[in-house]
């Protein structure tokens, strides 16, 4: 029998920004923000942390595929 490995949601929350951006474009970020905004009006806690995670993704996808190629980072 397999043993069973540790859940790691970050990874989800990965594939849900991706496919995101994928199906939505730079809208998917907007669409985010209204996710939290509505979380946190409904006091849904434990949705917000989950939208706060999948826009942390969203925010380092975007910034990596929106970035002109010459461009530095200090």
């Amino acid at each position: 029998m397999q043993e069973a490995q540790p859940f790691d949601p970050n990874f989800y929350f990965g594939l849900v920004a991706k496919n995101l951006l994928k199906n939505l474009g730079p809208k998917a970020l907007d669409y985010a923000d209204q996710a939290l905004s509505k979380m946190k009006a409904l006091g849904d806690d434990e949705g917000f942390d989950v939208w706060l995670s999948i826009h942390e993704h969203l925010t380092a996808i975007a910034s990596d595929s929106f970035r002109p190629e010459k461009a530095l980072i200090h």
